[in-house]
């Protein structure tokens, strides 16, 4: 009886310890390897001027075009791209950095779709950058 007590519950403890997190991983490098290169979008209003984020491979992130918005880095995690930012020429600029969490809705080789976690739902606009060659 105590034999079985034992086999059931080591069953349950292998059963809990799946290899998930190894899936995950490997989800989020093939992501982060994707993501690497530069992203723009037409600048609102100059529509024949670009705009945008260039991820580099080791985690330093530059703004392309945007004199005020600097981003500093980037990380990945499942499907959540964090962008690390200051402000600067502003009345207000930022003293330290800033977090953007933005949603990644779409990812392929010549698209990025993201979706901005921060502030009210309602407020949050689905951007699109292109990758540039």
């Amino acid at each position: 009886m105590k034999k079985t007590i034992s086999l059931i519950i080591l069953g349950i403890l292998t059963a809990c310890n799946s290899p998930k997190k190894e899936n995950v991983s490997a989800d989020s490098e093939a992501k982060r390897a994707e993501l690497i290169g530069k992203w723009v979008q037409p600048i609102p209003g100059q529509e024949n001027e670009n705009q945008g984020i260039e991820l580099r491979e080791d985690g330093v992130a530059a703004s392309i075009n945007m004199h005020t918005l600097l981003y500093e880095k980037w990380k990945v995690s499942h499907d959540t791209l964090y962008l690390w930012s200051r402000t600067v020429g502003v009345s207000q600029p930022s003293v330290s950095s800033d977090i953007d969490t933005l949603l990644i809705k779409k990812l392929d080789n010549k698209s990025l779709t993201i979706l901005s976690l921060l502030g009210e739902p309602k407020n949050n606009v689905v951007q699109t950058y292109s990758k540039e060659k």
